[in-house]
């Protein structure tokens, strides 16, 4: 299915994105992540994974984006990919969110064809997991996601990161709440 992990800042986004990764590579397991925000760290990686990090990378496609119509090149181009197990893009809203002010409609129209290929992965049973930014609605104080309900309305299964207290809230469906910490080693779960 398409998930959305969603949340601000240094909320853990990128560092769920990574346990992902490695424990995907570590069943040998082949893994597309897409980086929009120059998040993605090799000497994290490298923590996560462990010792046998070296013999996984083989398994790994790193595809960087530079801007929104590189990103939107890029997602196009994952139709063509075979053999696939995960594909992660971290974020989704990044650079969209530069462009949408100065032509709507059109950047709205690519998000939304974004969003309809990695559907379309998710139907040949690739999972597909993208992050996203958010921000405070100035009127409300409310916690809105960096393009809204179109996002939204594609994924399956919303997951919401907060940071004080570190808190993983799946939404969607059912509301859930764990207590979670950013280790060395990715994530713990809190009792």
């Amino acid at each position: 299915e398409l998930t959305l992990i969603y949340g601000p800042g240094a909320s853990g986004k990128t560092t769920f994105c990574l346990v992902l990764i490695c424990d995907m590579l570590r069943r040998n397991k082949k893994v597309v992540y897409i980086d929009t925000e120059n998040g993605f760290s090799i000497e994290r990686f490298m923590q996560i994974c462990g010792t046998g990090y070296l013999l996984m990378l083989d398994r790994l496609l790193i595809l960087k984006a530079n801007n929104f119509e590189d990103q939107c090149k890029k997602i196009d181009k994952l139709i063509n990919f075979v053999n696939i197990d995960l594909v992660i893009i971290d974020s989704l809203g990044a650079l969209y969110r530069k462009e949408v002010k100065d032509n709507h409609n059109e950047v709205n129209r690519k998000m939304d064809r974004q969003l309809r290929i990695l559907t379309e992965m998710t139907r040949r049973n690739v999972p597909v997991v993208v992050t996203n930014q958010v921000y405070t609605n100035p009127e409300n104080g409310e916690i809105k996601i960096v393009g809204g309900n179109m996002v939204k309305n594609w994924v399956k299964c919303l997951i919401e990161l907060e940071k004080e207290p570190r808190k993983i809230i799946l939404k969607k469906e059912q509301e859930e709440k764990i207590l979670f910490e950013i280790v060395d080693e990715g994530i713990k779960l809190l009792p």
